[in-house]
């Protein structure tokens, strides 16, 4: 069942966010949501449905945001972001859902500006980190960041207000050379260590999977994986300077 179903006909998906967003889930809602579901849909907390319905509607806009940023959109890159929500572990109706999302929004002009500021409303910081992780994996998804993906990428930290200190960190994890590990850290070669245990608290609260639990266990899973590499680079580090 759809982590959706029901929610979202029941409230009317204009009641989350305004705009071309509310407008888009408004159209899918008639072929997608099956009213009859609403009796027996889960009793959970109602801001974790919102808080997820808002996370990957807005990851969508952005997505397909950054692929029109060379005024075209082609039917690869449409292909590469349904690819990667696969590879988030997205299956049966709630992918069904996520491409019905996808084609709609690549129907539309979104305002990449408009689409962050409305998601920096309803989102708390560990949100936007994790929306910005996964905006740099569908862009390294063809193993090369683009200019034009660079720009926007870095349009999008400056309107989600997130420190370029976390930033760098994040963007750290694509990178190939040998200072990876303290680059994911955001420590360098001459850090003390004190210093490097200190951004490996500091990180490994920040980025620690229960802060996005509400999202759903896909978002979940990719929180791990973002965890296990924290910890990854800082044991690496630990053995090369023997603490």
């Amino acid at each position: 069942m759809s982590k959706w179903k029901g929610k979202a006909i029941g409230v009317g998906l204009g009641w989350l966010f305004g705009g071309p967003l509310g407008a888009i889930l408004g159209g899918i809602t008639g072929d997608f949501f099956d009213k009859t579901t609403l009796g027996t849909y889960p009793h959970k907390p109602i801001s974790d449905y919102d808080r997820s319905l808002n996370f990957v509607t807005h990851l969508v806009g952005i997505l397909v945001s950054i692929a029109k940023s060379d005024s075209r959109l082609s039917a690869h890159e449409v292909k590469v972001i349904e690819r990667a929500f696969v590879q988030f572990g997205f299956k049966g109706d709630d992918l069904n859902f996520i491409r019905s999302l996808i084609q709609q929004t690549t129907r539309v002009q979104l305002n990449l500006r408009d689409v962050c500021y409305e998601f920096k409303q309803y989102s708390n910081y560990a949100e936007r980190l994790s929306l910005l992780r996964i905006v740099y994996l569908v862009a390294y998804a063809d193993g090369v960041l683009h200019p034009n993906e660079d720009t926007m990428i870095n349009h999008i930290i400056g309107y989600l207000e997130i420190q370029s200190n976390d930033a760098f960190e994040i963007r750290a994890e694509f990178c190939s050379d040998n200072d990876k590990n303290y680059q994911i850290l955001n420590v360098s070669r001459n850090s003390s260590n004190e210093d490097i245990k200190r951004a490996y608290r500091t990180l490994s609260k920040q980025y620690h999977p229960d802060r996005v639990t509400h999202l759903g266990d896909e978002f979940t899973r990719l929180a791990n994986s973002k965890f296990q590499q924290i910890n990854t680079a800082y044991e690496e580090i630990r053995k090369e300077k023997g603490f």
